[in-house]
């Protein structure tokens, strides 16, 4: 009996992974719709395979501190990432944090099926071209140094990598919304990013989630 777990807060990735993972002769198909779902869901009912997201409502790259935990649990779990993420830097971690293959979601289903395929056999997957941009990033070794950041701006970003929100990083380290909003407008200024996103690529590019 081959079971797989599915964790996605969209029910109609949740439907199409089924429909995959049920031609692919698997047994039974679990689903989890957060974070906290599914690692539970793991715990509980051992699925030979996970199949996660990284995005979840509220939570962003969250699925990256999902992956951790699961292979902290259990260093053999055997982890499909399915993500919107086609981010080399994002793909990188993802793989580095024990995730065994990489599917983009706009890929065709043979592709998952294949990834899995491979997963349930123990042996990674990832498409030609992701495969070469991750490779090109881990050569250039170029990342920007966090060298002007302060000591707190470095810890709201360390916790915004691993998935928090504004509230749950004000809540961690006592102090404000408005001071951690502030915090995070100075850091694109200084590290010259664009947005929250950028801000996040660059923590997982200088491993500052671990």
């Amino acid at each position: 009996m081959t079971s797989a777990l599915v964790v996605d807060d969209h029910p109609i990735v949740y439907q199409g992974c089924r429909r995959i993972l049920q031609d692919m002769g698997v047994d039974t198909v679990l689903d989890a719709g957060s974070v906290v779902a599914g690692y539970r869901s793991f715990l509980r009912r051992k699925p030979d395979m996970v199949i996660a997201d990284l995005t979840f409502s509220g939570d962003d790259l969250g699925g990256l501190a999902l992956i951790r935990r699961i292979r902290t649990t259990n260093v053999n779990a055997r982890v499909v990432v399915f993500s919107m993420h086609n981010d080399p830097t994002v793909v990188a971690r993802a793989l580095e944090c024990g995730a065994l293959g990489y599917v983009l979601k706009d890929a065709p289903p043979s592709e998952l099926m294949a990834a899995c395929e491979r997963a349930l056999a123990g042996e990674p997957h990832l498409n030609h071209k992701l495969a070469l941009q991750v490779a090109l990033l881990r050569s250039r070794g170029d990342s920007t140094p966090a060298k002007d950041l302060s000591e707190r701006e470095k810890q709201v970003l360390s916790l915004l990598a691993r998935g928090n929100t504004y509230d749950q990083i004000a809540s961690k380290l006592g102090i404000s919304y408005k001071t951690v909003a502030n915090a995070s407008s100075l850091m694109r200024d200084k590290l010259r990013v664009k947005n929250l996103a950028g801000l996040i690529r660059f923590a997982i590019s200088n491993q500052m989630d671990s």
